[in-house]
């Protein structure tokens, strides 16, 4: 076992000369902190935590939201919530205090989370947005309530039988024939709900969470897909790499390159099982790793983005070292 400190031994090249041009400033705090080791009371570090909380609370909605919305991926009242929470706030303060009392004003009978509108014809939000508002409130103290383990009894719900997730709208579009919904099962849907049942010892333990990752792991060597078209059968075609899923990316988005369907796929799947607990003493973990850094570049990026390279650097180091701010959150 390596120590903690060599991760950045493992990489091709160090881009953090690069990242730190390219970055914003929320970018830049990680940079800072994660890989060029500042400590938090370091006087860049300070200045720009306190711009970047000022920034976010500025947006803050009277009713305690941000744009308006549970989920909005990085716009909405869970994502910004989690941001203050890698920004050194807590449950104590008034803000995130005011944040998740609006979240959970989302909730409705069946535990999931909504937002003001229905789903597949019924009151039930999607898996990503429950999954979503789950973990942040889970990190920002609550993961204890029962109003959360509800919603958790209502994710694990929508586990299928082979350990992955289907959506609510995957879910019913296959039972009328329609298909399944391009990002709504497989590696992508599963991915989501494991990151929300990673954020506390009681569902990272549950059988949900270990029946989720073996499903994950054993889809290593594969080119995985649901055909969209009856019967729905699964197709599972071996291939030299890792993990490889095109429902990670976007509809329409079709003329990617195999290696960077393999590219975004694996990093997601290595950040969850990190945060699942899986460490080196995995083979597939380690493999996984080294298949991401061999698509490394010389220059250190890893497919000229600087977000995804960024995301990649610190799935790698969350094998090697605890994480001190910066936390996965799903999409």
């Amino acid at each position: 076992m390596k120590k903690q400190d060599d991760w950045k031994n493992t990489l091709k090249a160090d881009p953090t000369d690069q990242l730190l041009k390219e970055v914003g400033k929320l970018g830049r705090y990680y940079i800072l902190r994660e890989i060029m080791d500042k400590p938090e009371d370091d006087a860049e570090v300070s200045s720009l935590r306190k711009e970047l909380v000022d920034e976010i609370l500025v947006k803050q909605m009277e009713n305690g939201s941000w744009n308006g919305k549970a989920y909005d991926y990085e716009n909405g009242t869970t994502h910004q919530l989690m941001k203050l929470i890698e920004l050194g706030l807590s449950a104590q303060d008034a803000p995130v205090k005011k944040g998740t009392d609006y979240l959970f004003q989302c909730q409705v009978e069946n535990g999931s989370f909504v937002q003001g509108r229905t789903t597949c014809g019924v009151n039930e939000s999607n898996l990503v947005q429950t999954n979503a508002v789950l973990l942040a409130l889970a990190r920002t103290g609550y993961g204890d309530d029962p109003r959360v383990a509800k919603g958790y009894q209502w994710l694990c719900n929508w586990q299928d039988e082979d350990g992955s997730w289907l959506s609510p709208r995957a879910k019913s579009s296959r039972e009328q024939g329609e298909g399944y919904p391009h990002p709504s099962c497989g590696i992508h849907a599963t991915c989501n709900a494991l990151l929300g049942l990673s954020a506390t010892e009681k569902t990272r333990q549950s059988q949900a969470a270990q029946r989720g990752a073996e499903f994950i792991l054993n889809l290593y060597g594969s080119k995985y897909d649901r055909s969209v078209e009856s019967p729905y059968a699964v197709t599972s075609v071996p291939f030299d790499g890792a993990w490889f899923d095109r429902r990670l990316l976007l509809p329409g988005d079709t003329n990617r390159p195999d290696s960077v369907i393999e590219v975004i796929s694996t990093r997601h799947v290595l950040a969850t099982l990190s945060m699942l607990g899986y460490d080196l003493g995995n083979e597939k973990v380690r493999a996984g790793i080294q298949r991401l850094i061999g698509f490394q570049a010389k220059d250190g990026l890893w497919l000229i983005d600087h977000q995804l390279t960024l995301g990649t650097l610190m799935t790698i180091k969350s094998f090697y070292q605890p994480l001190c701010c910066f936390s996965f959150k799903g999409h």
